[in-house]
């Protein structure tokens, strides 16, 4: 496995981590005012083409929301949804897609550090899995099958911790 990251996966990481840095650059020199939105619609844009590089013929990446029929129910707004089929709304940006076909939902971030998942820890108080991100995976759970992945995509982690215990976090 880790051939295959070498060849395929580096060099696109390499071209993903360039990408960002040229918009962050860019943003860096401009004298108008800086538009949040914009940049989060940007690098949601970069990090989904990267994600398309990967997806087999038949799947669909776009941002939107998911329909669950059998509860009379829409999700929030899903930065990136992988699909199979066609879905019940496709507009040039955005669908709306059944639960059934959502294989994965991606949660994309410029940037991330340990509080943001679980929120702050302290001495008295362990993580609370009912906060931040945690809390949004509980709820979009409901919108994905049992083989369905809800994945945090992101451009920049930040941990006082060892990669290996923030990984078991």
């Amino acid at each position: 496995m880790e051939e295959v990251y070498i060849t395929l996966g580096y060099p696109n990481c390499v071209e993903l981590s360039k990408k960002s840095r040229t918009f962050w650059d860019m943003l860096k020199l401009s004298d108008s005012q800086k538009n949040a939105p914009v940049g989060v619609v940007v690098r949601e844009g970069i990090a989904k083409d990267f994600i398309r590089e990967f997806l087999p013929a038949g799947f669909g990446l776009k941002g939107g929301l998911i329909f669950d029929a059998e509860n009379k129910r829409t999700s929030h707004q899903c930065d990136a949804i992988i699909y199979k089929g066609v879905p019940l709304l496709d507009f040039t940006d955005v669908v709306v897609v059944e639960k059934e076909q959502v294989k994965g939902i991606f949660e994309i971030k410029s940037w991330i550090d340990q509080p943001l998942i679980f929120g702050p820890k302290s001495k008295e108080v362990d993580r609370n899995p009912n906060r931040k991100l945690a809390y949004g995976f509980k709820q979009m759970r409901n919108f994905l099958s049992a083989e369905a992945k809800y994945i945090l995509f992101a451009f920049s982690l930040s941990s006082s911790s060892a990669d290996a215990e923030f990984i078991k976090n």
